[in-house]
């Protein structure tokens, strides 16, 4: 009888500690150099978003707090700044069994903060694209990232941007900045 006991007491703590290996999580942080971000999506991989796409993630995380996955994946992660559009923190993220994963927000991404000169037109939108897009009035075109308002920090994955001003009165896109380099944790001003 105990040997039967301790037979079932073994069996048992062994399915724990194997369950406990095969637990998958991952933790995303925010910097204090970055705007604040109100939410991040994580979606099976190959599941695009953007602007305010209704594409349901396959769960919803909170900043700092570790999230157990449900599998190895892989996975985009998805970030939204607050008052902004998503911006994509991971593509294709792969999380082995046992391994605890850290993306760190203020490693992957910086910002662009646009302001007013005298002769900038009154204001739509502050568009940032990649440097070879067209435009905000042509076709192919694709924001990285949207903004309603000059001096405000536009989050974007560091790297090359261009910077375009859309008028509220209608008038053609203007690209005010080409080759704008952004590092991650850093805010980078265009029209100073």
């Amino acid at each position: 009888m105990i040997a039967r006991l301790l037979l079932v007491s073994a069996v048992a703590v062994t399915a724990s500690l194997a369950s406990a290996e095969e637990k998958r999580t991952l933790t995303i942080t925010t910097s204090k150099a970055l705007p604040k971000f109100e939410t991040i999506a994580i979606h099976k991989a190959g599941a695009v978003i953007s602007g305010n796409s209704k594409v349901k993630p396959v769960f919803v995380a909170k900043f700092g707090e570790p999230v157990a996955l449900p599998g190895e994946g892989p996975f985009d992660v998805y970030v939204k700044p607050t008052g902004q559009e998503w911006v994509q923190a991971a593509v294709k993220l792969s999380v082995k069994p046992g391994e605890n994963r850290e993306l760190k927000l203020g490693e992957l991404f910086g910002a662009v903060q646009v302001f007013q000169n005298d002769d900038s037109p009154r204001l739509g939108k502050i568009v940032i694209t990649t440097q070879d897009d067209p435009g905000p009035d042509e076709k192919g075109h694709i924001a990285v990232q949207v903004g309603s308002e000059y001096r405000e920090e536009l989050v974007v994955p560091a790297g090359d941007y261009a910077v375009w001003l859309v008028s509220g009165n209608g008038a053609r896109g203007q690209r005010i900045a080409e080759r704008v380099r952004v590092l991650a944790g850093r805010t980078v001003r265009v029209g100073e």
